[in-house]
């Protein structure tokens, strides 16, 4: 499977610089920017993909070219990802829920990724339809992180961690929110990772962290609860385009759903959110919900659904310590 999943990804890379009218020669001359950096500071990713690639019986370039990811500012994701505590759940704990929107032909790529702690700090389970990284997860010490985002108007030139590496090391390294905040500022990344919101979850806060082309700024909750989704609301706004139509009116759904259902949101309560068709937080397109993720931080346990949450079983799994 892992060798199915690593040839739809490779096509998918080439396709997309096809589409843009780029080679994948250029693809790999950003990707070998990476590696640059990658050798001086996580030579251990680059062991890691060099075993993906001999794993998968693929030349270690094919592996390689995913870390200069979206390789132009263009993007096909519309995920929304909601977070609530204190008094506006039920039980004073917290809850978050991810929608993780992509390409329907993606669907059959889903995998959960259940890494236990050798090396690292942190154990943690993640989500991803990709080789390298995840887009989203939680982790042993009741971290999450999770993304969405839009288009920048442009992609800088710097060299680094794509995102998906980004919180992939961010559940390996971290324990709260202000010290994922700190990883993610420091830490060099492939284009700033420019049009990325992360929100950051943990046992007693959330951010949303919005990358910008030339800076990253800062958004928190409103009462116990914070969402993410295509839509940029700091000053952030002004590096990225216009979102697609239906960004806001996901955004301001949820945040009208949660508001109106202050003090008794539960994992039922996000389900029903993430199940939503008025607004097409579900959805059943091109851009498609290929995974569904609710989770509480102050457990070691996340609730996943392959498929749309509005059909498909939440499964529990257990973060191993």
């Amino acid at each position: 499977m892992i060798k199915d999943i690593c040839i739809q990804n490779v096509l998918f890379l080439e396709q997309k610089l096809a589409r843009e009218g780029l080679t994948t020669e250029y693809g790999l001359r950003l990707a070998s920017e990476n590696e640059k950096v990658l050798a001086r500071h996580f030579p251990d990713l680059l062991e890691e993909m060099r075993g993906i690639a001999k794993g998968a019986e693929l030349p270690y370039t094919s592996i390689l070219l995913e870390t200069a990811y979206p390789f132009t500012t263009s993007i096909y994701s519309e995920c929304t990802v909601v977070s609530a505590f204190g008094r506006a759940t039920a039980d004073r704990g917290p809850v978050v829920g991810r929608n993780y929107d992509f390409l329907a032909e993606f669907r059959k790529c889903n995998q959960l990724r259940i890494v236990k702690r050798k090396n690292k700090w942190y154990s943690f389970a993640g989500g991803t339809i990709t080789i390298l990284g995840v887009e989203e997860g939680s982790n042993s010490a009741g971290l999450f992180v999770g993304d969405a985002g839009w288009e920048p108007k442009e992609l800088p030139l710097s060299w680094g961690l794509s995102s998906r590496l980004v919180m992939q090391l961010v559940l390996e390294n971290c324990d709260s929110v202000d010290a994922a905040i700190d990883f993610i500022r420091e830490t060099p990344k492939f284009a700033n990772n420019a049009g990325n919101c992360y929100l950051l979850a943990d046992k007693k806060e959330a951010v949303v962290m919005e990358m910008g082309v030339t800076k990253s700024c800062l958004r928190k909750s409103e009462d116990g609860i914070l969402i993410a989704s295509n839509t940029f609301l700091t000053s952030v706004n002004e590096e990225i385009k216009p979102p697609e139509p239906g960004a806001f009116d996901r955004y301001e759904f949820a945040r009208r759903y949660l508001c109106r259902n202050k003090g008794k949101v539960d994992g039922r309560l996000i389900r029903e959110l993430l199940s939503d068709h008025n607004s097409s937080i579900c959805a059943h397109n091109d851009i498609d919900t290929l995974r569904s993720v609710i989770a509480k931080t102050n457990e070691r346990k996340v609730l996943i659904a392959d498929g749309h949450p509005c059909t498909a079983e939440f499964e529990e799994f257990v973060i191993p310590k």
